[in-house]
């Protein structure tokens, strides 16, 4: 049964890429119906085993339960007093003090009731990402398949990039026909799926690594020797993949996913240094990024230079239009502060406030942080996102003290992975793109189990003689 989970969230989550994004309300229904229907097949097994073994943590379900009270029917003066902008409708603004009516919080509720169900998929995915995970097995279906996608993504991405032949499929692309996107409308959203998926790679080549010094150490064997020589081939065949990958993140012209990217990427080698002390891994992501400016050079960055050339130019951040998008979001947030205009309302609740591009209509705010502050106000943003950092932290301690190889490795993965989507979000609204969220959510589903779960019971374990026993067993394994 479990691998049959596994081989539905890995197809739902190939399936949503592959359909630009996911951003079809039809692809996003299935991508909902498969990740729930993967969710209750869990649920109906274990019911029957008698035991429900899905550990939920606290921090979505509070998130989840602030969007519910947003589409609770509350009185017309509760309303006023918990947020009394919402009163400035037009259908309640003609109120007189003694009159009241029945009105939800959210200002649309449909759109709210949409975007809570893109939600509750995602926490299926994060659900069920934890429970499949297993860092005994060191084969993991799902990141071998996150890693084939990125490969197929960003190879797709160069084709268009340096053939000119800017389709998706039969799609012929109307915008950034000029840029690598793969199989997304949005430059940026491509880079911000290139940018969940390096990591992992470069988490892999770290691994390898370490399987190769760990068998020098051994001993001279021919039996060591044959290991040897296959850790240096894996780890560089990652290196290469990672190459592969960055030059289509690079290709996408997009400055929020390369600076976001760069950012983790450092971060990841500060960690790796600070584990094992060594010199390689730090020569192995110098290697890796001279390769890709490398390659870069010899086939022309000249457009993607440009683009950062222009943040120079005078004027420049007046006629950027993200930087009014958020000061007329910032005015939205003021007016809404507590609990926001609904889940999934934005470009709705946003029209009151647009003083800039009045002719489009801006359904995202190109910051994910400031869109689900407007749509789910302060407390909102900070139940989903505070909860986030401190899963990072975690990881990050896990990272620095587990004493395996494998699983540390994976953890370093799903750190880049968070960090550089976290950078990202900030110029950007990748957690408003089905795939991306999607995947993001398994990155963390992961990084929870590595880091909380799997550590948390062999603490519990660790003063039995049968934990003794698992560890021992798990660290030789790990070894090999």
């Amino acid at each position: 049964m479990n691998r049959v989970l596994e081989l539905v969230l890995a197809v739902t989550i190939v399936g949503a890429t592959l359909a630009f994004g996911g951003v079809q309300p039809l692809t996003y229904t299935l991508m909902e119906f498969a990740v729930f229907l993967a969710v209750l097949l869990l649920l109906w097994r274990q019911t029957r085993q008698g035991e429900i073994a899905l550990r939920l943590p606290l921090w979505p379900v509070l998130f989840v339960l602030w969007a519910l009270l947003q589409l609770v029917p509350l009185p017309s003066f509760v309303i006023g007093w918990i947020s009394p902008a919402r009163l400035l409708d037009p259908s309640l603004s003609g109120l007189a003090p003694s009159q009241w009516v029945w009105t939800a919080l959210s200002i649309y509720p449909h759109d709210s009731v949409v975007a809570l169900a893109k939600f509750l998929a995602y926490l299926g995915a994060f659900l069920l990402a934890a429970y499949l995970f297993d860092s005994q097995k060191r084969k993991s279906t799902l990141l071998r398949t996150l890693i084939l996608l990125g490969c197929f993504e960003a190879v797709y991405g160069i084709v268009q990039y340096l053939t000119g032949w800017q389709k998706i499929f039969t799609y012929t692309k109307q915008f950034d026909l000029e840029e690598a996107t793969g199989t997304y409308i949005n430059r940026n959203h491509f880079a911000g799926l290139l940018g969940l998926i390096v990591p992992f790679v470069l988490a892999l080549a770290f691994y390898s690594l370490q399987r190769g010094d760990r068998r020098r150490q051994g001993g001279g064997s021919e039996q060591a020797s044959r290991g040897n020589s296959s850790s240096s081939f894996q780890s560089l065949f990652y290196f290469f993949l990672a190459v592969v990958l960055m030059v289509g993140l690079v290709f996408s012209r997009s400055r929020g996913g390369i600076l976001a990217l760069l950012f983790s990427l450092i971060f990841m080698a500060f960690l790796a240094q600070l584990k094992v002390r060594r010199k390689a891994w730090m020569v192995g992501i110098f290697v890796v990024l001279l390769a890709m400016i490398g390659y870069g050079l010899w086939i022309g960055l000249d457009p993607v230079l440009a683009r950062f050339e222009q943040m120079a130019e005078p004027g420049y951040l007046q006629q950027e239009g993200r930087i009014a998008m958020w000061k007329d979001a910032l005015r939205l947030v003021r007016d809404h502060p507590l609990v926001g205009t609904g889940l999934g309302t934005f470009g709705t609740g946003f029209r009151h406030y647009q003083t800039g591009l009045v002719n489009l209509y801006v359904d995202h705010a190109h910051n994910d942080y400031l869109e689900f502050a407007a749509d789910t106000g302060l407390v909102g943003v900070a139940l989903l996102f505070l909860p986030i950092l401190y899963l990072c932290l975690r990881m990050i301690i896990s990272f620095l003290t587990d004493p395996r190889r494998y699983r540390p490795a994976v953890t370093l993965g799903c750190i880049g992975s968070t960090l550089g989507m976290l950078i990202h979000s900030a110029t950007d609204f990748n957690l408003q793109i089905p795939a991306n969220a999607l995947i993001f959510a398994v990155v963390l589903g992961i990084g929870y189990k590595a880091a909380c779960v799997e550590r948390r019971g062999e603490r519990q374990a660790g003063g039995s003689s049968t934990g003794r026993q698992r560890e021992t067993r798990g660290l030789e394994g790990d070894m090999r």
